[in-house]
Formats: structure tokens, sequence, C-alpha cells
């Protein structure tokens, strides 16, 4: 191979691969409501005690993912174990962590607190 050509070659970008989908099941905002209003799941917010308190879902429980630990997490008998954040990222992590601990109840609210809210779903606003 010539040292031009080499040299096109390696300016060539090779392909990223793509990020692998996440385990955890991504549930849409709509059927989270109707679990939520029914009681057959519980809502746990991940986000920091500051975003939590500026807006959440109605009912849902706070356990930042800065202070996350699977081998701790409370259990919720039979309930559906729903997952939120701002945006979905921070609530895929934190279930991805519960799953690899076994804990397959865990899924995430598809889109967060933005999907929520773009829903036109409740929100509960101020400190608690």
């Amino acid at each position: 191979m010539s040292a031009i050509h080499a040299a096109v070659v390696s300016e060539i970008a090779m392909p990223i691969p793509l990020e692998q989908p996440s385990p955890v099941p991504e549930v849409d905002p709509l059927s989270v409501e109707q679990w939520r209003r029914a009681g057959t799941a519980v809502i746990v917010d991940v986000r920091e005690r500051d975003e939590f308190e500026e807006e959440r879902i109605p009912g849902a429980l706070l356990f930042a993912k800065s202070e996350f630990d699977a081998a701790t997490f409370p259990r919720f008998g039979g309930l559906k174990l729903v997952l939120v954040c701002l945006g979905g990222k921070r609530s895929l992590g934190v279930g991805e962590a519960l799953r690899a601990a076994g804990r397959t109840e865990a899924v995430s609210l598809k889109g967060g607190m933005l999907g929520w809210m773009a829903a036109g779903l409740a929100v509960e606003t101020g400190g608690k």
C-alpha cells in the first residue's frame, strides 16, 4: 500500500457502534397514569431533591440516583415499579442496575417528566 493510499484509508471514519437498547421497558405516560390512579404502581423519581421539589408526579417517591444502591433499594410488593427522571436517561440507568440485581419489575417512564408534562398530566409543585 502506498503512503498516500495509507493516509487516505486512515482518514476514513470507522462506523461507531450503535448503542445497545436498554433492557428496561419504557412505558408511555398515559399507561403510567392509569396504573397510578388504579393503585397498581409505585412511581419512584430518581432526580435530585431540588428537581423533585420543583415539580413531580403526584404521589411519587424520591430516591435520587446519586444515592442509589440496588442492594438496599426497597421492595414494593407486587406493584409495578415505574422509574422517572427529567428525560428518561437516569431512570433507564437505575432500571438497568435494578434488573442486573434481579429486580425485573422496574420500568422507565418514556420521556420522563418532560413526556409526562407534554401529555398534559398533573404535577405537584413546591417543597414536599
